[in-house]
């Protein structure tokens, strides 16, 4: 199938990050306050954010100033261009009404739900790496994708279960429906991280602070998993405010503190930034979200890419113009695992690809939807990761040809003589399946009704029931279920 190339993202950035050279310590530029959307904004040609809150006259710097401070974009890229572009935001709100909810250590606590047994003692749960361990192990230093021969070395004691991933999709549906009798806006970003709106509940919920702790609570009470609640204005901050004092962590975030509740935080709590961009940063004195808010926008996205750089640095500021989605409108869908101990096997990488291009295949014609974009993710044992996406030719939902894009994708990304750990399939831009466009055409008829007949015998005897020749190679290495091939860490992504 004809693609070409959107974008492309390789981490770490090595080369454009080497041009960070000075420190963090500089001075601190002129900012101006904006009345009406309550955020710093740069007022220099140059300035990278600042905390000096008098008004300075916006007065384009010189070239021969510019080149004296190291952050401006004269040092790193050779240019001066005005930046005083204001970024949108909501006119802020009387209270946070984004909430995000992130259930605790959701595999290992389910699994200690299902056994008593198992509570107060350290879970690990997945097969080769650790796909979610409980607070008991977390405090004695396991971590998430850690491999179980370094996990069980640090935390001996450890109790290891394979997973039963269909209890906890049962689980975190009744944790949504939960959140359903709160508020009908309701996103479910992942299989134990949500989205709640509660803009317009004001009357409803008087005590707004009281009526999240009695969310918290009655999760606990129903389903008896701890959650963390954050929340803020904006996506970005409640997600971060969720996750800073786990296991049942409460943080609100009020509107206008976004910036001071940034500052004194790591880089790494900062979405889009891996401990491989934190470790270049680090080497370049930035530490904290509030040493990255003075690096300029042109910087950041010589660094880090056009996309991803103006990211970073609108968040780093507290600003995300992401709004909570229903269900009914996904806007892409996502499937990827893990690979116990790593593989260099290109047939294995190849089949799995499949699998996953078939999973997000089905799942595009269950929503009624097509994808416009696919994207592929690859990660290699020594944590370098490679990303690429690209624009389809024409919008669809058959896996055959989300695969043909994928394996272009995987043969120009995996370039390296190194084991991969983890793969990942990917779709963007989606839009409403429309039959009419391939009324003509025979061969993509005949597709439309094998993918539909596949759809309705897997509805009715299991996923398992038919697969592709190459799946016979993935039922060597995996078990199956019903509902498919049980994967080391299946995606949380839907």
């Amino acid at each position: 199938m004809d693609v070409c190339v959107e974008n492309v993202f390789i981490t770490p950035a090595s080369k454009a990050i080497n041009v960070i050279q000075a420190t963090a310590e500089e001075n601190d530029r002129a900012t101006s306050f904006d009345p009406h959307h309550g955020h710093r904004e740069t007022s220099g040609s140059c300035s990278g954010g600042s905390s000096d809150p008098s008004p300075k006259p916006d007065t384009p710097q010189t070239g021969p100033a510019a080149e004296k401070n190291p952050w401006s974009a004269w040092a790193w890229l050779g240019t001066c261009k005005n930046s005083s572009r204001k970024i949108p935001t909501a006119i802020p709100n009387p209270v946070p009404n984004i909430v995000h909810v992130d259930v605790d250590a959701f595999f290992a606590s389910v699994e200690q739900v299902l056994n008593p047994k198992l509570r107060g003692k350290p879970v690990l749960v997945g097969r080769g790496c650790v796909a979610s361990a409980s607070y008991e192990a977390k405090f004695l230093g396991v971590k998430t994708a850690m491999g179980f021969r370094e996990a069980l070395r640090v935390c001996p004691q450890a109790i290891v279960v394979p997973g039963q991933y269909e209890h906890y999709a049962d689980f975190a549906e009744r944790v949504r429906r939960i959140l359903e009798t709160y508020t009908p806006a309701v996103e479910t970003a992942a299989l134990d991280d949500f989205y709640l709106d509660f803009a317009g509940t004001g009357r409803l919920y008087p005590d707004y602070e009281a009526t999240l702790r009695r969310l918290q609570t009655e999760i606990f009470g129903r389903t008896g998993l701890n959650v963390s609640i954050g929340a803020a204005r904006t996506k970005v901050v409640a997600s971060i405010a969720s996750r800073l004092q786990r296991p049942r962590g409460f943080r609100m975030i009020a509107p206008g503190e976004e910036e001071n509740f940034l500052t004194p935080l790591p880089v790494e709590k900062l979405h889009g930034i891996g401990h491989v961009h934190a470790g270049a940063l680090a080497e370049r004195g930035i530490a904290t979200i509030g040493q990255l808010r003075l690096v300029p926008k042109p910087a950041l996205q010589a660094a880090f890419g056009e996309a991803i750089g103006q990211q970073i640095w609108e968040r780093a500021r507290g600003l995300d113009g992401r709004e909570v989605l229903l269900p009914s409108t996904p806007k892409s869908v996502s499937r990827e695992t893990t690979i116990e101990g790593g593989t260099i096997d290109t047939e294995f990488l190849g089949s799995l690809i499949e699998y996953l291009s078939e999973r997000i295949g089905s799942t595009l014609r269950e929503y009624g939807k097509q994808a416009r974009t696919i994207g592929l993710r690859i990660r290699y044992v020594d944590h370098f990761s490679a990303h690429q996406t690209v624009r389809l030719t024409k919008p669809t939902n058959d896996e055959r040809e989300l695969l043909v894009a994928a394996k272009d994708l995987f043969t120009k990304l995996f370039t390296r003589r190194v084991a991969v750990r983890l793969a990942g399939v990917s779709v963007h831009n989606l839009e409403t399946d429309k039959r009419q466009h391939e009324l003509f055409d025979t061969n993509a008829n005949r597709r439309w009704y094998l993918n539909r007949g596949l759809d309705s015998v897997r509805g009715r005897y299991g996923w398992n029931a038919v697969f592709y020749g190459k799946g016979l190679e993935l039922r060597e290495h995996y078990a199956t279920k019903p509902n498919g091939l049980v994967l080391s860490t299946p995606c949380l992504s839907r």
